[in-house]
């Protein structure tokens, strides 16, 4: 029962940390908003607005990303199963989108995927980082479904 009580405080703090990394990723995105498609020549130029807002939306989407993947569905998967047993995040995964908590285990593989790309900010591949950029851009709010999606899964549940 204790990991149990345990997993619900994580819920609630998870649920309340990623209600303020979406809060901000919508603000970076409304600034961003003049500048789409982001340009490669845009991130060159350090002394430009649009870099700092960019980093920051990174920032934010990780953050959010992270809390949903080592506090929220774990946290989640404990107290729908009963288990706190040490599982591979991949099963945790799949049986929570079997019970309806996740919309899609291939959408937060793709979000992961970017995730990584972002990681990893090489000067010679500049256009590789833009595009990786844009597509965080068009795509984000699908991130933002799938923890609203969980946080309202768990708010009906309660």
């Amino acid at each position: 029962m204790e990991k149990i009580d345990s997993a619900e405080i994580t819920i609630q703090s998870s649920i309340q940390e990623c209600d303020s990394h979406v809060n901000r990723i919508r603000k970076v995105l409304n600034n961003i908003n003049i500048h789409k498609p982001v340009l490669e020549k845009e991130i060159k130029n350090d002394e430009n607005d649009i870099v700092a807002k960019i980093d920051q939306l990174i920032y934010r989407f990780t953050k959010l990303q992270d809390s949903m993947g080592t506090r929220l569905y774990p946290s989640l998967y404990t107290i729908l199963e009963g288990n706190n047993k040490i599982i591979p995040f991949l099963d945790i995964l799949n049986r929570l989108e079997k019970l309806g908590v996740i919309t899609s285990v291939s959408d937060w593989q793709f979000f992961r995927n970017l995730r990584n790309n972002l990681a990893h900010d090489y000067p010679d591949s500049l256009g590789k980082t833009v595009e990786t950029i844009n597509l965080l851009i068009s795509e984000i709010e699908k991130l933002i479904d799938m923890f609203n999606h969980a946080k309202n899964y768990y708010i009906e549940r309660s």
